[in-house]
């Protein structure tokens, strides 16, 4: 059975005023998240997938594969997971080393633990997972998007501090969220993706405790993707404790980040779970809803991104627009 070995996460530290834009677009209305976690001008998906990445493998033997998830690669027609490996000097060899992209959607976090669990029982050696994103939206379309950027890591191995259980899946086909190919921004179907949110969570956890014998209430914390502040607020009709989201849920604070909203969740409720605890990781994305248990087996090395995340510097409106503008358009 596979464990989760170390972990990592980053944050930048600037933070756009989300009431401020709103402002600025003609957007009557409270504000969804107080804040947006801005990348600075120098900073993309890569530069934040090194800072976690650098922190899991720490003091660690170089991994044998790196699986890499991202809606917003910084270039194009090159893996990510590749050029990040040549980017980490604490790995011996890149050449060495198995390169791995994964897409879809922003619960995609799951379906790397899938995939790394399966190298890792086949004997290949540990596995480094590592989710960042970055989707900036155009103009007033940032407040349905909330754009915000973050990452996190997590080597997967043989031995560790929490094994990852059973998976549960459960889906449909809607359009919530999606990208035509031509077009350099997300449309967002607001109503759709709270209802297919809520349905797919309803399902993917409620399969999940038939397999575990574990009831949703049964978890210590709970790691989910977070779109919108909407979505998770029906979690607690699923029988999910407020205390087990206190501490894991963020949109409304500092935005959506994505493909990464999972993997900064789950590393906030690794740091907040002790020995013999149990976690629910739950992502979602067009339709689907993917729940994993995972158990504590000894006390985890804590990452600290709690703490990471309240060292906070407030930038104008200006310096956000300065920053953002051409993101969306091309690689960067």
């Amino acid at each position: 059975m596979a464990h989760i070995a170390s972990y990592g996460a980053y944050l930048p530290k600037y933070r756009a005023t989300l009431g401020e834009i709103q402002a600025f677009e003609g957007r009557p209305g409270r504000p969804r998240s107080k804040t947006l976690a801005t990348p600075a001008l120098d900073e993309d998906t890569l530069t934040m997938a090194w800072e976690a990445a650098s922190q899991a493998i720490a003091g660690r033997p170089s991994p044998a594969a790196v699986i890499t998830l991202t809606h917003s690669a910084p270039t194009g027609f090159r893996k990510m997971s590749q050029t990040l490996v040549r980017a980490l000097e604490s790995i011996d060899d890149p050449e060495a080393v198995s390169c791995y992209d994964l897409s879809g959607h922003p619960g995609s976090l799951i379906d790397a633990f899938e995939l790394a669990s399966a190298l890792v029982d086949a004997g290949k050696g540990d596995v480094l997972v590592v989710v960042a994103d970055y989707v900036v939206a155009y103009d007033d379309k940032v407040l349905d998007m909330l754009s915000a950027g973050g990452a996190a890591a997590f080597v997967i191995s043989s031995a560790g501090f929490a094994t990852l259980g059973p998976v549960a899946r459960d889906g449909r086909e809607v359009f919530d969220v999606w990208r035509l190919g031509t077009e350099p921004t997300a449309r967002y179907r607001m109503e759709v993706l709270f209802d297919s949110y809520n349905a797919a969570a309803k399902g993917a956890i409620g399969k999940l405790a038939k397999l575990t014998g574990r009831d949703s209430g049964k978890y210590v914390k709970a790691a989910v993707s977070q779109p919108h502040p909407q979505t998770v607020r029906g979690l607690g009709k699923l029988g999910i404790s407020d205390s087990a989201l206190a501490d894991t849920v963020f949109v409304a604070e500092i935005g959506n980040l994505g493909v990464a909203a999972l993997g900064i969740s789950l590393a906030l409720a690794l740091d907040g779970a002790a020995k013999g605890k149990a976690v629910l990781a739950f992502g979602y994305g067009a339709g689907e809803g993917i729940a994993q248990e995972i158990v504590l087996t000894a006390a985890s090395p804590k990452c600290k991104i709690a703490e990471a995340m309240a060292k906070t510097e407030s930038i104008s409106l200006g310096t956000y627009y300065r920053w953002t503008r051409g993101r969306q358009q091309e690689p960067h």
